[in-house]
C-alpha cells in the first residue's frame, strides 16, 4: 500500500487520481487550501471519502509540509495544486508564490526526503508551447520550443526548469505531465471548462456557445489520472517531461458528438471569431515509448458518463451555480 500526499486534491484532476488511488486501497492525504469539497463528493462515493486524510496548509510552507510527510510517512507525492490562468492574472505575486514557490517546496520536501519518497509527478501545462502563430504550425513536437504567452505558463515553464536543476544538482527524480484539456466530471472551472458546461447545458436543454473553435486536443478527466499514476510507479531516472495521451477533436465534431448522444431542442454553438490558440496536433511517442498507456475513452462514453454523474451533482447540489447558469 502507498500513502500518497496529492496538492490540490480538491480540483477536478486531483479528485479523480485520488479515487483511482483510494480504489486501489492506497493511503491518500489530501492537501489543499480549499474547503470546497463538492468535486471529491461528486466523483467517490460516501464510503471512499470518508477514507481521505485532509490537511489544509499552504502549498508553499515548506516547514508544514516536511513534517507532515515525515509523520504520515508519506511515499508518494502528486503535485497539482497551483492558480489557474484568470487567477494568476489577477494576482501574479500571489499566483508566482502558489504556483512557483510551491513547487520549490515540494522538491525540496523530497530531497530533504530522498530515501522516503519513491515517487513524485507534478502538473504542468501544454500552454507552455504558447500558440500556433508563434510556431507557424498546428503540430508540437517533443523538441518544440516552449513560447509560454501568459503568466502561467511562464510559471509552468518554471517549475519544469526546478525538475531539471533538482537532478542535475541534486539526482531527484522527477516526471513532469503536460496535460492539455481536460473534460469530465468535476471539470467546472476556467476558461477551458467549455466543453463540459456544453454537456451540462445540453443535457439541461439549455442552448450554450463554446467561447472558441478549431481544434483542440481533449483528455477524459479518468483517462488523465490514469496517466499520471502512471508515471507516479516509473522507474525513470532524471527529469522527465511527458505531454499527456488525449485525443484531437474539431469543436464542430465534439458538437456533433454530443447532438447524436443528447436529442433535445437546445443549440450548442460555437464562437467562430475565436480559434483555439494553442496547436492541437500534439506528439505522444515519448508517451508512448515509455508508458503502456490505458485504452482512450471514447468522446461517447465520455459524454455519456459524464451526463450520468452532472445528473447526480444536480440532484446533490454539488455543482455551483455559475457552472449551470449560461
Amino acid at each position: 500500500m502507498k500513502t500518497v500526499l496529492v496538492t490540490g486534491g480538491c480540483g477536478c484532476l486531483g479528485s479523480w487520481i485520488i479515487k483511482l488511488l483510494i480504489e486501489n486501497n492506497d493511503k491518500v492525504i489530501c492537501l489543499d487550501t480549499s474547503k470546497n469539497l463538492s468535486r471529491l463528493k461528486l466523483i467517490l462515493d460516501e464510503k471512499s471519502f470518508k477514507k481521505i486524510f485532509f490537511n489544509y496548509i499552504e502549498i508553499f510552507d515548506f516547514e508544514k509540509i516536511d513534517k507532515l510527510v515525515k509523520k504520515e510517512k508519506i511515499n508518494f507525492i502528486v503535485h497539482l495544486a497551483a492558480f489557474q490562468v484568470p487567477f494568476v492574472r489577477s494576482n501574479p505575486v500571489l499566483g508566482a508564490r502558489v504556483n512557483v514557490e510551491g513547487t520549490v517546496a515540494l522538491y525540496e520536501c523530497v530531497l530533504k526526503n530522498r530515501d522516503q519518497i519513491e515517487g513524485f509527478v507534478s502538473a504542468s501545462s501544454i500552454g507552455v508551447y504558447g500558440d500556433k502563430i508563434i510556431h507557424k504550425t498546428n503540430t508540437i513536437k517533443e523538441d518544440t520550443a516552449p513560447y509560454p504567452l501568459n503568466l502561467y505558463g511562464v510559471y509552468k515553464l518554471a517549475n519544469e526548469g526546478t525538475g531539471r536543476i533538482y537532478f542535475e544538482e541534486n539526482q531527484i527524480n522527477s516526471i513532469i505531465m503536460r496535460p492539455y484539456i481536460i473534460y469530465g466530471p468535476g471539470r467546472d472551472q476556467g476558461w477551458t471548462s467549455a466543453p463540459t458546461k456544453a454537456i451540462l447545458l445540453k443535457m439541461l436543454n439549455k442552448s450554450y456557445k463554446i467561447p472558441f473553435s478549431g481544434s483542440i486536443y481533449l483528455h477524459y478527466a479518468k483517462d488523465c489520472a490514469k496517466q499520471f499514476l502512471l508515471a507516479l510507479e516509473s522507474d525513470q531516472k532524471g527529469c522527465n517531461i511527458f505531454n499527456v495521451t488525449g485525443e484531437m477533436v474539431n469543436i464542430s465534431n465534439f458538437i456533433k458528438i454530443l447532438k447524436e448522444t443528447i436529442s433535445n431542442e437546445s443549440i450548442i454553438d460555437q464562437d467562430l471569431s475565436n480559434d483555439f490558440p494553442i496547436p492541437s496536433n500534439i506528439d505522444i511517442s515519448k508517451n508512448k515509448r515509455v508508458f503502456k498507456l490505458p485504452e482512450l475513452t471514447s468522446f461517447s462514453d465520455g459524454i455519456n458518463e459524464t451526463i450520468d454523474y452532472l445528473k447526480y451533482g444536480i440532484q446533490n447540489n454539488l455543482l455551483p451555480s455559475s457552472f449551470i447558469n449560461v
